[in-house]
């Protein structure tokens, strides 16, 4: 009776070469949720870093970042190979955007006293959700029958390592955290050694571009931040708002062109192994989390554009010079980790050294620009090189 309500389908591995896959509607309302959560995570960065709690704020954001991104990633993959889209699937897929909602209104609480505990709750929540995905697949597909057991079992281990780490072992939670990340990791790599799951290239290149463009909707709201402070006058507006306004966006356009301008469906459809799944997949943590990390650098030229045009002093002060490096590190991440990518997947690996390290260099003239006392509002103009330069070489790569 229960079965003829939820209408469910056998849960069976979905064809990896199945034509026109694209992300299902479920998928895009699935992201709103992290939408919220990229948000929070972006915003206490840019706080502890106008604060000057440097070392403390990177710390906290990578760790808030990375249960975010797991999160994302875990469910990605999974409907990949697995998506039935019937209603038990449907309603598990609740369940887990109740989990990210719960984890993504506790980012502040982490950021601003340490505290995990309600955070904790929701991640446990989305992750036991998953693991009953896991099983139910486990129970249809008997070829892949140990792997997913093994995805099933390893998630309920770690979420009971987790409990442990942050309501027993409280006093060390911060020290336990790299280790349970590592954890959380090796799931995959080891359920995946028995058998591979039927993941589809062009889905998943798909899934990661658009989790890309939320990650650029951060910057476009740091473009608006930066220029409502000089809206006051049309001198204002010419001389300052249009300049830097035109400058940032012209940054977001370029790392948006560059990401896109990546073959990923192709690579990942010629080579579709283990190890670059690996790569693809873990190393877009160092992409995305530089993307959120360019948001919260806006935010910081935000700042800096407010105090110079008002007449009260900031309670944190934010100098042109910070908030520029901070940007350049991110950009610099951020091309770093995309070049990385790309070399593992591609044999066109001359052009890749090329326009990176040409690409790097000129990430460093925005800094020596504002160190050599450029205004900030033309400065901003220097970071927008790197990436039209790898994007050129790239395209050069290609013919």
């Amino acid at each position: 009776m229960i079965k003829r309500y939820l209408a469910t389908k056998p849960m069976v591995a979905r064809d990896h070469q199945q034509h026109h896959r694209v992300a299902t509607p479920l998928e895009l309302y699935f992201d709103l949720v992290f939408v919220i959560a990229i948000a929070a995570t972006a915003s206490g960065l840019h706080h502890a870093l106008a604060a000057h709690h440097l070392l403390q704020g990177v710390a906290t954001f990578s760790f808030c970042f990375f249960t975010v991104w797991w999160a994302w990633m875990n469910f990605t993959w999974f409907a990949s190979a697995y998506d039935t889209d019937d209603t038990a699937y449907r309603i598990v897929t609740m369940v887990q955007m109740f989990g990210a909602l719960i984890l993504a209104v506790s980012i502040n609480e982490v950021f601003h006293n340490g505290s995990m505990k309600n955070m904790l709750w929701g991640f446990v929540i989305m992750r036991l959700a998953q693991a009953y995905q896991w099983f139910r697949a486990a129970k249809n597909d008997p070829t892949r029958k140990a792997t997913c057991q093994r995805y099933g079992y390893g998630l309920i281990i770690t979420q009971i390592l987790w409990a442990i780490v942050v309501f027993v072992l409280t006093d060390y939670a911060y020290y336990l955290l790299p280790l349970m990340m590592l954890i959380e990791l090796s799931v995959p790599l080891w359920a995946e050694r028995k058998e591979a799951t039927s993941w589809h290239p062009h889905h998943i290149a798909e899934r990661y571009g658009l989790l890309a463009i939320i990650l650029l909707g951060e910057g476009l709201l740091g473009i608006t931040n930066a220029i409502t402070p000089l809206l006051r006058s049309e001198i204002s507006l010419l001389t300052e708002a249009l300049p830097l306004g035109l400058g940032i966006s012209a940054i977001m356009f370029s790392l948006w062109w560059l990401y896109f301008k990546m073959p990923f469906a192709q690579l990942l459809e010629q080579r579709r192994t283990f190890k670059a799944a690996f790569f693809f997949g873990y190393g877009h943590y160092f992409v995305f989390i530089a993307l959120a990390a360019v948001g919260s650098a806006l935010e910081l030229v935000a700042d800096t554009v407010t105090q110079l045009n008002s007449t009260t002093a900031a309670e944190h002060p934010v100098s042109p010079l910070f908030a520029m490096a901070t940007l350049t590190t991110a950009i610099a991440v951020y091309l770093t980790s995309l070049t990385f990518i790309r070399r593992r997947l591609s044999e066109q690996r001359h052009y890749n050294l090329i326009s990176y390290w040409l690409g790097i260099m000129a990430t460093f003239l925005a800094i020596d620009a504002v160190y050599c006392g450029l205004d900030l509002v033309w400065a901003i103009w220097f970071t927008v090189i790197a990436p039209v330069v790898m994007i050129l070489i790239h395209q050069k790569g290609d013919q």
